[in-house]
């Protein structure tokens, strides 16, 4: 039987253009809807910019009451953002920026205590991923510019391989600020030296300015070279105002005059030139996003990376007055530190709630419409902040320290403070009130705020606050001593006894409340003995005498060539019980024991002073 052939039916152009309307409202809805999932907040995911400062003390931005040292581009963009008044960091350099790019407590990556040496075998573990990282995955450019100072002994450690498009800076702890050269002693005497300036790869062996305009450069330039069709995440880490070299401790900008004439402490002079050049590093950047027509879609993000070192090594003249303590100490004076954030559509407000660095990563990447795969110890504050509403932290671990020299742990839970160990012959006092001397008139405030950079560009905007707004806002910033700082009886605690403090109402730490509030220091003794056991303890530094850079024309370069090194990764610590380091001597390789693993918390068979905490059961 005969079969109908079939007919076939030609598109007509009415119809392929109607299919074509069809798939690109699907493929606009698609895009729409995709944005709208990464991003809940904004119209677009925002650019992230994160100025971070090293050993600037609390005294130390205008902000907070002090007309010493004016920084009026940071106070004026403080003025338009969320303060945060109670916020945590680390309280030495390599700790703080391993909790800000992980946004776990360093000790669990045992990342904690005294920070790398450039020749140390040592960074974060390959095995965590950072907020560069997860911000990628976002559609974010990534770029540093600044300070590393969390691995550099092979190129797996370096930043490029750990979720930044670009590099330009040091990979260490500090440097020279004029021949870019870091200077390192190891404990037995030796000396190594070498550049430490890079851009990627690329030594910066003709590079001729001022340190502090290099890096300001550098940023600028990101900024106006990118592309808009995606976000950006500019991570500024300056060097500044951390002490050079010993021969060079404090490095203002030459061939300038040197103001600030009222101060009369000559060295805390010196320092304040440093502090205003990073003012006006703050002010150009911020220029750039405006004139490239990025900021109003830019968070932006102050914060210095722990409290400055007064006296002693190191030592830069900073301030952390009225608090107690300095930079590498448990006390608020090296752990509580200035910081804001800012973006065009906050409400401007002094935020009380508590905040560490952990949490950060959690926080930007819910503003940017990601979150964490895995648990942390950072917090979400992103509503919090946003809102003025309370914390969604109730804890912060502020120290662990165990090493052969100090075992001690510090540790805050709502408005109360323990801390509890050997703290002998670290900095417990107050310091640098003698350094605020004054001859002459001190500058006037407000008139730096009016005619500074972001003022200027605030006004563009129509951006305005009223003269009582900002004072009134200054005045909530400003934490005022309790009394005097000299011949103040002060708790020191031990390892059997430590000191309690309610720091809401007494954040200078004056008021030991150990006998009075006994449960609350059980409480928290008890919730500090989980935290001190989750730590990883570091075990010796892993010096190499292959790091020196005299055996690289004086450079500073990775010397592990391989994925064959001596890191134990955090699966390898369950199952090996000897790691291979560096001798400080000899450069030759030795088994030892492997002191990374923590100490179960336990009194039987134990060592007593190593696990200081078995000793509190028999103190309550």
């Amino acid at each position: 039987m005969a079969t109908k052939s079939s007919k076939i039916v030609r598109p007509t152009l009415p119809s392929i253009l109607a299919l074509t309307v069809r798939c690109w409202c699907l493929i606009v809805c698609s895009i729409s809807l995709s944005a709208a999932y990464r991003n809940p907040y904004f119209r677009r995911s925002p650019n992230i910019l994160f100025f971070m400062v090293d050993d600037m003390g609390w005294r130390d931005l205008s902000l907070h009451g002090s007309n010493q040292i004016l920084t009026p581009n940071l106070d004026r963009m403080a003025y338009q953002s969320v303060v945060l008044q109670s916020y945590y960091s680390e309280a030495i350099c390599t700790p703080a920026r391993t909790a800000l790019l992980t946004g776990v407590y360093p000790s669990k990556l045992g990342m904690h205590g005294m920070p790398l040496y450039n020749s140390e075998d040592r960074g974060i573990p390959l095995t965590e991923r950072l907020l560069p990282s997860y911000l990628k995955e976002l559609g974010y450019a990534t770029h540093l510019v600044g300070k590393w100072h969390v691995g550099m002994s092979k190129k797996e450690y370096l930043p490029t391989s750990r979720g930044y498009d670009s590099h330009y800076g040091m990979r260490g702890g500090f440097i020279d600020y004029y021949t870019y050269n870091k200077v390192e002693t190891w404990p037995n005497g030796r000396l190594l030296f070498g550049l430490d300036l890079f851009n990627n790869d690329k030594p910066q062996e003709e590079e001729q300015r001022y340190i502090v305009d290099a890096l300001t450069d550098r940023a600028v330039n990101v900024i106006r070279r990118h592309n808009s069709s995606s976000p950006l995440f500019l991570h500024i880490t300056h060097n500044a105002p951390h002490a050079g070299n010993g021969g060079g401790a404090l490095q203002p900008p030459l061939y300038s005059s040197i103001k600030h004439r009222h101060i009369a402490n000559s060295d805390r002079r010196l320092y304040a030139e440093i502090v205003s050049h990073i003012d006006q590093s703050f002010g150009e950047v911020v220029r750039a996003l405006s004139e490239n027509g990025m900021l109003e879609d830019t968070i932006i993000i102050f914060a210095s990376d722990n409290g400055a070192p007064t006296t002693g090594e190191f030592s830069n003249w900073g301030i952390n007055l009225p608090f107690r303590g300095k930079k590498n100490t448990p006390w608020e004076g090296a752990v509580r530190v200035p910081a804001f954030i800012w973006h065009s559509s906050f409400t401007p407000t002094v935020w009380n709630g508590i905040m560490h660095i952990t949490d950060w990563l959690p926080t930007l990447l819910a503003a940017a419409g990601g979150k964490v795969d895995k648990k942390i110890d950072g917090v979400n504050q992103w509503e919090s902040i946003i809102r003025n509403s309370n914390s969604q932290r109730n804890e912060v671990l502020i120290a662990v320290e165990d090493s052969s020299r100090n075992i001690y742990g510090a540790y805050r839970s709502g408005d109360y403070k323990i801390v509890i160990g050997n703290v002998t012959g670290v900095s417990n006092d107050y310091y640098g009130e003698e350094f605020l001397a004054i001859k002459g008139k001190e500058p006037e405030y407000l008139p730096s705020l009016r005619s500074c950079v972001v003022s200027r560009i605030f006004d563009r905007m129509g951006i305005y606050r009223q003269k009582e707004d900002i004072l009134a806002m200054r005045r909530a910033a400003t934490i005022k001593a309790q009394g005097p700082f000299t011949n103040v009886t002060l708790c020191i605690p031990t390892l059997t006894r430590g000191c309690l403090y309610n720091v809401r109402e007494d954040p200078g730490e004056r008021n030991d409340l150990w006998q009075r509030e006994n449960s609350i220091a059980t409480r928290l003794i008890n919730r500090l003995r989980e935290l001190w056991a989750m730590q990883l303890r570091r075990g010796p530094p892993a010096l190499s005498a292959a790091s020196d850079p005299a055996n690289f024309n004086y450079i500073w370069v990775p010397w592990i060539k391989s994925n064959c090194t001596t890191e134990a990764t955090t699966s390898d610590y369950s199952n090996k019980n000897t790691i291979s380091y560096i001798s400080l001597d000899d450069g030759k390789r030795t088994e030892v024991k492997n002191l990374t693993l923590s100490a179960v918390v336990n009194c039987e068979g134990t060592t007593i002073l190593k696990n200081f905490f078995c000793i509190l059961r028999s103190v309550f």
